[in-house]
């Protein structure tokens, strides 16, 4: 008896994409795999600021899931930020979201084309991430066959004319946190199209050692981790002002920041600041492991990959109230604090 077949259509997918989105797509296709036959629809591209094809473009076997890349046709504009402020200023024309929208990629017409010819063999489609080209344009191709994974958190692009049939034309809607789908109902009163909020489980290895991190690294005392792309709009600009805030009211305590994963911004010189880069998932485990807590600064978000992770191995969260969605989790589940109260001295 034939499985039902399911496509997964994300922008970026496999080994050295780093991103919350793509980690999710991913981690949720290896659960599905051995129930549905699933394939992969995702463009030859690894980074998200340039969209350069760095994958060969056809099929590839990823988790034994057969991933079938198309090449970018453009990189993402230069000047793509003008086009950005054109659709976000008041007023403009539906003609400059769809520019935005192409230009900020990534730009994959022959993904489309293989949608438009072959989508309709498949029972289900599933869509990853509402803001990008695949979607915006994929999803009214298939719209009895959707299931969109919107990863939405409030910014402008949300109130775009040109995303109101990404969150009108699917078939269900699968939310991350109650805040998400909240968010998406105020903006879109599409309480009609059937949702649940289904979030996404981690798999933690069981050999994780403090030990092992702390010889290879020579990082000893107490580690409070950030993992994530090191970027102002994840928040680090004020991880770092509280970070040294912190020090300076207490010097005398002993600790290090460590930071994993991709610069995007500069990183303070300072002796309790460690940067390790990019690194494999059992130094990524071995760090939680050593750590005390995992600073979640960003405020934007629709889900925390890394606060999951972090409370699989025991350890809280510090994030900031002002993120509905992180400071949501950390709250229900009591797993985290609020830096304003703890760093910055604000009332919560």
């Amino acid at each position: 008896m034939s499985r039902p077949k399911l496509l997964v259509v994300v922008q970026r997918y496999g080994d050295g994409v780093a991103g919350g989105a793509e980690t999710h797509a991913r981690e949720l296709t290896k659960r599905l795999a051995p129930h549905l036959d699933v394939e992969v629809l995702t463009t030859a591209a690894q980074d998200y600021r340039t969209w350069e094809n760095a994958f060969t473009a056809g099929i590839e076997w990823v988790d034994d899931v057969p991933v079938r890349r198309f090449p970018v046709m453009r990189p993402r504009a230069w000047d793509f930020k003008l086009y950005e402020r054109r659709a976000y200023t008041t007023p403009h024309t539906l003609e400059d979201e769809r520019t935005f929208v192409d230009q900020q990629g990534p730009y994959a017409p022959d993904l489309l084309e293989h949608l438009w010819r072959n989508g309709r063999d498949a029972d289900h489609v599933l869509f990853f991430t509402y803001i990008y080209y695949p979607t915006v344009r994929g999803l009214p191709l298939v719209p009895e066959r959707a299931v969109l994974v919107p990863t939405a958190h409030d910014e402008p692009a949300l109130d775009l004319a040109i995303y109101e049939p990404v969150f009108h034309a699917p078939r269900a809607i699968a939310f991350n946190t109650e805040e998400e789908r909240a968010l998406v109902h105020t903006r879109f009163r599409n309480e009609r199209i059937p949702s649940d909020i289904l979030g996404v489980g981690v798999d933690v290895p069981e050999d994780r050692s403090a030990d092992r991190f702390r010889q290879r690294w020579g990082i000893d005392g107490p580690v409070v981790l950030y993992i994530g792309r090191i970027v102002e709009s994840k928040g680090c600009r004020e991880l770092f002002a509280n970070w040294a805030r912190w020090r300076a009211a207490e010097p005398d305590r002993h600790a290090t920041l460590v930071l994993i994963g991709q610069p995007e911004m500069a990183i303070p010189r300072r002796n309790d600041v460690v940067h390790l880069g990019v690194v494999s998932e059992e130094d990524k485990y071995d760090a939680l492991e050593a750590s005390v807590a995992l600073a979640v600064p960003e405020v934007l978000s629709s889900m925390s990959m890394a606060t999951l992770e972090a409370w699989s191995c025991g350890r809280p969260v510090i994030c900031d109230a002002e993120s509905n969605v992180v400071w949501g989790m950390a709250r229900r589940a009591g797993g985290g604090l609020d830096v304003s109260r703890h760093v910055r001295g604000g009332p919560r």
